[in-house]
């Protein structure tokens, strides 16, 4: 029994030595059971041209039966251990048959990282994905790993998207970002969209930013022959901007009455 003990102990000291030892030959531990458990593979992906995009993370299985607010618990807590070049671990919970809360939290922790690779994949899942309520969680997601003023993803989505509830969701975050484009984009759709409910989203996105130009975009739309219902969204919109011209305009309405 005494001889086992040595043995086992020789063994032990053997093994950990053999760890301590591995930076300094070029290997690390880490990335060999990394390596050991990735098994996913992602698909091709379309960007201005279709071309082909790989990723490579865990299979995250056991999340199949887990408490969703676990889950979601859990997904934080890993992507705040992840590095920018290692998010794409999380890429697979997307594409997995997961409770949509899960897949969501992915999505949202995904978005933190601002990454071209994560664009690229947010911009795909919001483009494609059949489950609208993903789409438009990828959408916002987006919105959180764009730099400053950038909007040029979010301009794709709003041009290519085929669900008009994806699209109001761009249009919400590109009236987040306060550049002459975003305003344009917007102006754009509310003088060009035929569909009430997305004039009314432009319009309520340009209530998000104290822009002249956006200002006087929606005087424009006041002083138009719009439907009601979309000169009332532009009212509203007057009413969140802190200008003196925006007050203006809101007396003007008043004491033409």
């Amino acid at each position: 029994m005494e001889r086992t003990r040595r043995i086992l102990a020789v063994c032990i000291l053997g093994a950990f030595g053999l760890l301590a030892a591995m930076p300094f030959i070029g290997i690390h531990p880490g990335d060999i059971a990394r390596d050991a458990i990735a098994s996913f593979k992602g698909s091709s992906l379309e960007h201005e041209q279709v071309a082909e995009y790989e990723s490579v993370g865990y299979d995250f299985g056991a999340l199949e039966n887990e408490d969703p607010e676990i889950a979601k618990a859990a997904v934080y807590a890993l992507a705040n251990s992840l590095d920018d070049n290692e998010i794409s671990m999380l890429f697979p919970l997307v594409e997995k048959d997961l409770h949509e809360e899960i897949q969501k939290a992915a999505l949202y922790a995904i978005g933190n990282h601002g990454t071209d690779e994560v664009k690229k994949f947010l911009t795909h899942i919001a483009l494609t994905h059949e489950n609208v309520e993903l789409a438009k969680a990828a959408t916002y997601a987006l919105s959180n790993s764009l730099e400053n003023d950038e909007v040029e993803p979010l301009l794709k989505i709003l041009r290519d998207a085929s669900d008009a509830e994806v699209r109001k969701a761009a249009l919400y975050q590109i009236g987040n970002a306060a550049s002459d484009e975003a305003v344009e984009a917007l102006v754009s759709v509310i003088e060009n969209e035929v569909e009430a409910e997305l004039q009314k989203a432009a319009i309520y996105a340009l209530g998000n930013t104290d822009m002249e130009s956006a200002t006087d975009a929606l005087i424009r739309v006041l002083k138009s022959d719009a439907p009601t219902e979309v000169r009332k969204a532009a009212v509203h919109s007057l009413g969140n901007m802190d200008t003196d011209k925006a007050r203006n305009a809101l007396i003007d309405i008043l004491e033409n009455q």
